[in-house]
Formats: C-alpha cells, structure tokens, sequence
C-alpha cells in the first residue's frame, strides 16, 4: 500500500483506519477485538461485494485453525457494535451459505502526509516518508527507468550514499523472494491436511462376505463404536449413525454414499466369521476422485462381540489417526452395555426416532423399555428413552404431564448411570428448553455437550433452537449451519434452518429453504406449515392461500372446499377466519394448539382474544410458548405491558 498518503474508509459516522487498525464512531476510538477488526476491514474494502466465508477464514484467521461459526460470532458481534438494526441501519448483509456482503455506503479516503517540520531553511527535512530525487534515480536506474535530470540540490548526494541504498535495495530483494518461495513450499506441503475446512468422513455400515449371516451387531455395532472413535478425530467431521445406516445394502456404491452425504472420504468395509473369528476389511475411499487410498485388515476373536467391536474401533481408528497425521480431541464415548439384546433393542429405538413421525417415536420408546428392561444400568437407552418423548412435544400443543415426568425420570436415569455422556447433556439440555423453560439451564448443558462431543449434531441443533428463541439470530444460524456439516441430508434440521430464517424475518430466505425441505421430504407436515405462514407473514396471500391448499390437499382435509369458497368471496383473510374457526372447535381436545388460536387472533387484529389464548397456552405450559419472543405473528401485540408480563413468566426476559 502507498504509505504516502493517510488511506482510510468513512461510513455513515464511522471511520476505519486499516493501517492504524482503528475504528472511530464520531471522532471517538471503537474497541475491536484483532479477529473482529479483520473482518470488518475486509468486509469494508471489498464492500458491495460478496466476501465468501472461506476467504474470511484463509485470511482473518491464518494462523489457527478455526471453523465457521467464529465468522459468524464476529459479524454478529460487529452488528452489535456499529449498532445495526430493522429499521433500515443496516451494515453487513448474510448471503446464505455464502459469506457476507458490507451494504452501507462506503467512501474511501486518501490524504496527503501532514508536513514535517522543516530544517530551519525552509527545506523539507530527510527523515521525512519522501525519498530524495537522487536517491529514486539510483533506483529507477536499476529498473531501467527513465526520469527527468537531477535538479542541482539533487546532485550533490554522494556515490556511497547510492551503494548503500543500491546494497540494501538489492538484500531487501532476496529476503522478499526467499520468504515466497518458503511460504509457497509451506502451501503445497501442507495444503492436503491443514485446510481450515475440517474433512469429513462417511462410516458405513460393515457388510457380510456371506449375506446368510447377516447380523445387525456386526453391521451396525462396528460402525457405531467406529463413529464414537472417530469423533475423537480432531479437525474431523464424522457422519453419525443415523445418516449412514441407510447404506446398509449389500449392493451399495460407497462413492454414491459419499456424493450423497457430501463427504470428503468414506470408509465402506466388509467381515467374514470363520473358526471363531471375525475378519475385517475396510477401504478409505476419496470422494472428490474416486479411488481407494488406504486398504486395513483387521482380525480379532469374534467371541465377546462387545470387546471385538471395541478391538476394531480402536485399531481402526488408531490407523486414521496416522493416515491423517492427527491427534484424538475428546474422549471417546462409552457403550454403556454388555447385553447384546439391549444393544440391539437400543439400536432399533435410535432407528426410529430419527424417523420423527408419531407412530415411529411410540414405537421408539417402546424398544428403550425393552432395552432397559435387559439392562437396567443402560444410561444411553434412558437417554434414548428421554429424547423420543421429547420429539413428541411439538407433534400437538402439550404432552401429557405423565409423558413429561416419563421424560424426566428417563434422563435422571441416564445422569445416575453415566455423568459423563454427552448424550444425556443434549437430551437433558433440550428437556430443560422445551419442558421446564430453564434457559439457562439448558445452555449449560448444551455447551457440555459440544465440550465433550464436537461432532454431537443434537447438540448444535439443540443449542441452535435456544439460541433462536432468545433472539440471537446469526449465532442461532452459525449452529445450524455447524448441525448441518455434521448432517446435511437430515430433512429434521433443514426444515429447522427455515424456522430460523422465518423467526429472524428473512421470509424469501425461509420459503427458499422450506421448498428445499419439501422436496427432500413431501410429507414433512411442519414444513408444509411454515411454508404458508412464511408468505403470509411476508404478505404474499397469494402464495399463502396457495401452499395452505396444496398441504391441506395432502392431508386430504375436508375443508378444502370451504378454504376456497371463503378465498373467493374474502380473500386470504376470509381463510384465516375459517382457519380459526376450525382449530377452535378442537381447542378441548387433547394436544390442542392453543399458543396457534392466539397467533391467528393476533394476525386478525384480535389483541384481547390473542392475549386470553396465550394465557391458557401458558396456564396449560404448552411448549410452543418458548418461541413467544420471536413469533413474527405477535408483533402487534409487542409494546403492551401484558406481553412483557408473558415473556417474563415464561423466563424469555
């Protein structure tokens, strides 16, 4: 950069000096933490235009490695400190999935040096930034450059002053170029394995040479007890179980696996059982070229088939480790069990609750108690147990006050068993959100989660929802993102990016993601759901009206025509009515929504009817009151001091 002039950039009342590394608001110095100046001055340099996420890494943090979700907390923290707002004082804009754009006009700025004093004879002084005219013709010499003659003051600098500068011209040279030749070895050297992105890997479930003895604690426990190894990998991200056990197939193309979990590398291996022993054969495959890297033989007694997958685990991990020249991170994750039975009935649970549908999660429950039942002292199928009831909680407005305490007694259990899971932290985190309102409980127990399990997808995505209904949107946004890298295919936490979206106002952004959830997933009922509240709280009623009939097609309503003949004759508002009508005919039954009632009153200009709802929401501690502070719907209601009552009483304040 040219030091001889002062270069700094002015936006709205602010002033970003780059080279003095200042932030001034009004004339007065802004604190900014190093990291969190970098990115403003890159976003601001290249303001207007995108500025991806991966060069916000490769060039504020080159010295360490870090992931996404640091980008994410600084731009929420520069929002916060150039005082960003919704009412048109916006900053920095986020392109999703992309990085970040700096919107707010920028003007750059470019003034001359102040003068140096002078010498006493009205000349400037030689300690000043400027060279003198023989000096720069000793260079432009050198270059082969053409200046103007030497005026008489210029001449009388003497010949070794030239060889000086000539001699330190020419070792400022060389040191410049050994230093890029050091940097661009360092790069190629290193650029495979210390990438600030973390590599991911794909676990397959380990497959039969002989499809006749096929056996599910073979398969799947392998994998299992391998992913629980692997999430000890530093700088790795290991896909959990549940997005791989579908790959169960004998005929399964590993790179279709891969290219299907967006994976860096999957591992794909196959055993045989012979005389008492089992046999295993795994192959790192890369993704991006498709070829076989590494091929590892493992053989051990096959005789205690807890001990044999531990065996595995651990030699197979250990060889990772090496392949990827990298360290173990956290401990690695206990079973919990020596009942083959339990284990297997734990797995078939875990199946099902990944599914989400009722009747699945019912089920679900049903194979923990079973579990349990073989093995009392089995804290991952109490956990397991827990979590499914609490999946249940936003299927209607309320569980029963037995399925909460069923809930309750189920993580106590696990927490008695093992205090040290981070499974049991994330179930109990995400009960402590939904069912007891206990905040900051909750955020404890997530952020122990994370600690002890970096890779634990229910934890970020637990931590990710708390986040959003406290209202802290772009840190709430950076955990989903973190919940998706682990998993992206789940159609579960892409549909929550989209609640995200919606709760932070971002409506196109959330119909965008909402579709996306829609077609990995038709049936997604949830998603359907705010698919139509996303236009309507935009204020396209056209769209409203519309995704509101195709999901009611779906469910085959019989209402559907009654929908369309209030459209005709009262437009989307006319819908609306008929809605409530219809929900409040329900209101008695068991699971009613009631916290709904009150948002289509509210939506409705009703305020005393959508307050006397949110009430009875309250009274019946129906969880969707959770989500009270950041309900778009509510607006109208924000500012009347019986609102502030309810968000202090559900503990949102």
């Amino acid at each position: 950069m040219n030091r001889e002039t002062h270069h700094s950039y002015r936006f709205k009342s602010f002033r970003l000096e780059v080279e003095d590394r200042r932030l001034l608001h009004d004339g007065v110095p802004v604190h900014l933490e190093p990291k969190v100046f970098g990115v403003l001055a890159l976003l601001v340099e290249n303001s207007g235009h995108l500025v991806e996420k991966d060069e916000l890494l490769c060039t504020v943090w080159a010295d360490t490695f870090v992931e996404e979700t640091n980008v994410a907390r600084a731009v929420y923290t520069l929002r916060k400190t150039l005082g960003e707002d919704e009412n048109g004082n916006k900053f920095i804009e986020t392109v999703a999935k992309k990085g970040y754009r700096f919107v707010a006009e920028v003007t750059e700025i470019r003034e001359p040096p102040t003068p140096k004093p002078g010498n006493g004879n009205g000349k400037s002084s030689i300690a000043s930034n400027e060279l003198p005219a023989s000096e720069f013709a000793v260079i432009a010499d050198e270059a082969n450059l053409q200046i103007p003659p030497a005026n008489d003051e210029t001449q009388l600098t003497s010949k070794p002053k030239q060889k000086t500068l000539i001699i330190l011209f020419a070792v400022g040279f060389l040191i410049a170029a050994a230093l890029l030749l050091l940097l661009s070895f360092n790069f190629r050297s290193d650029s495979a394995f210390n990438s600030n992105k973390p590599k991911s890997i794909a676990v397959l479930p380990v497959k039969p040479i002989n499809a006749a003895t096929q056996d599910e604690l073979y398969e799947v426990g392998i994998a299992d007890s391998l992913i629980h190894r692997l999430n000890s990998m530093k700088g790795f991200i290991v896909r959990p179980l549940n997005a791989t056990r579908k790959y169960a197939d004998i005929a399964q193309d590993p790179l279709v696996a891969g290219r299907e979990q967006q994976v860096d590398y999957v591992l794909a291996s196959n055993y045989q059982l012979a005389n008492g022993k089992i046999r295993v054969t795994a192959q790192l495959f890369n993704v991006a070229n498709g070829q076989s890297e590494e091929t590892y033989k493992i053989e051990k007694e096959a005789g205690d088939v807890f001990a044999m997958q531990d065996a595995i685990a651990g030699e197979m991990g250990n060889k990772l480790l090496a392949r990827f020249a990298i360290t173990s991170s956290s401990p690695v994750a206990r079973r919990g069990t020596t009942n083959e039975e339990a284990y297997r009935l734990y797995l078939h649970g875990r199946n099902l609750t990944a599914q989400h549908s009722p009747a699945d999660l019912k089920k679900a429950v049903e194979y923990f108690e079973q579990a349990v039942n073989h093995d009392p002292n089995f804290a991952r199928a109490y956990s397991g147990m827990a979590h499914a009831y609490i999946l249940s909680s936003f299927r209607g407005g309320d569980l029963s006050r037995v399925e909460n305490e069923k809930a309750k007694d189920a993580v106590r259990k696990a927490f008695e068993l093992d205090d040290n899971s981070a499974e049991g932290y994330a179930v109990r985190g995400r009960l402590k959100l939904v069912y007891e309102w206990d905040f900051a409980g909750a955020e404890k127990d997530l952020l122990r989660a994370i600690e002890l399990e970096p890779n634990n997808d229910l934890a970020h995505w637990g931590y990710a929802l708390l986040l959003v209904y406290r209202g802290r949107f772009d840190e709430a946004m950076a955990e989903i993102e973190t919940t998706l890298a682990i998993d992206p295919g789940s159609p579960l936490y892409q549909q929550q990016r989209g609640r995200i979206l919606y709760y932070a106002r971002r409506y196109d952004e959330a119909i965008v993601q909402l579709k996306r959830v829609i077609e990995l997933d038709e049936n997604s009922g949830m998603a359907w759901a705010m698919l139509w509240v996303a236009y309507e709280m935009k204020g396209d009623d056209a769209g409203a009206y519309e995704t509101f009939i195709q999901s009611h097609k779906r469910r085959n309503s019989e209402h559907i025509e009654v929908y369309q003949k209030a459209y005709e004759t009262a437009g989307w508002q006319g819908v609306r009515q008929k809605h409530l009508e219809f929900n409040k005919l329900n209101e008695h039954k068991p699971g009613s929504n009631l916290f709904a009632i009150a948002r289509q009153y509210a939506l409705l200009g009703e305020k005393e009817q959508a307050f006397e709802y949110l009430n009875k929401a309250f009274e019946k501690h129906q969880s969707q009151m959770i989500i009270l502070n950041v309900e778009p719907s509510l607006d109208s209601l924000r500012g009347d001091p019986r609102f502030d009552e309810l968000v202090r009483r559900v503990g949102l304040k």
